[in-house]
């Protein structure tokens, strides 16, 4: 009760597979032929052959070497050059904003971090510190930010103060019958 599509499926499907595995068997056996014949069967003309070859490039070889070295030694040499012509170019640029400007954040000479015109003793009154340092002031929220901070250490330091001995035994978790169990 089989169609005649599937007959016709089955079929092309087994000369696929039979052809598939006759070309497969032929270069196995050809392989496994050719490979004692190459040495069961020499001839002189193909020793001859494989001398000759192997000779040339043994010879040959070390200027091959030679070739390539001297290709990379050019291509290294153009690089070192292109190298030191841009360092050498680059050599008599100054930077647009020099490092001081960023730190001491005016458009002038800068300052390095640290750098004082004035001592305490040269601080006029009315005058800030921060001011006379060259040091750019706070921003409000900067000063919010360090007023809560402080604030949370005041906290975290009264907090941990009022624990007594018993409730940081118990955070910690460790209690005396512990103790006496390890030990």
């Amino acid at each position: 009760m089989s169609s005649p599509d599937s007959d016709v499926a089955t079929e092309a499907l087994k000369d696929f597979f039979g052809q598939l595995y006759t070309f497969f068997e032929t270069i196995v056996t050809r392989f496994f032929k050719n490979f004692y014949a190459s040495f069961a069967e020499v001839s002189v003309n193909r020793w001859t052959k494989v001398t000759l070859s192997v000779v040339g490039y043994i010879i040959i070889r070390p200027y091959i070497e030679r070739f390539f070295k001297m290709m990379h030694d050019r291509d290294r040499a153009k690089m070192k050059e292109k190298e030191k012509a841009k360092a050498e170019a680059s050599e008599g640029k100054k930077a647009k904003v020099s490092a001081n400007t960023l730190r001491g954040g005016d458009t002038g000479g800068g300052k390095v971090l640290g750098e004082v015109e004035n001592t305490d003793d040269e601080i006029e009154e009315g005058e800030d510190f921060a001011t006379a340092s060259g040091v750019p002031e706070w921003t409000k929220n900067a000063r919010k930010r360090q007023k809560k901070h402080m604030k949370n250490l005041k906290e975290a330091e009264s907090n941990a103060s009022q624990l007594s001995q018993d409730q940081i035994m118990e955070l910690l978790d460790w209690s005396d019958d512990e103790g006496a169990k390890k030990a």
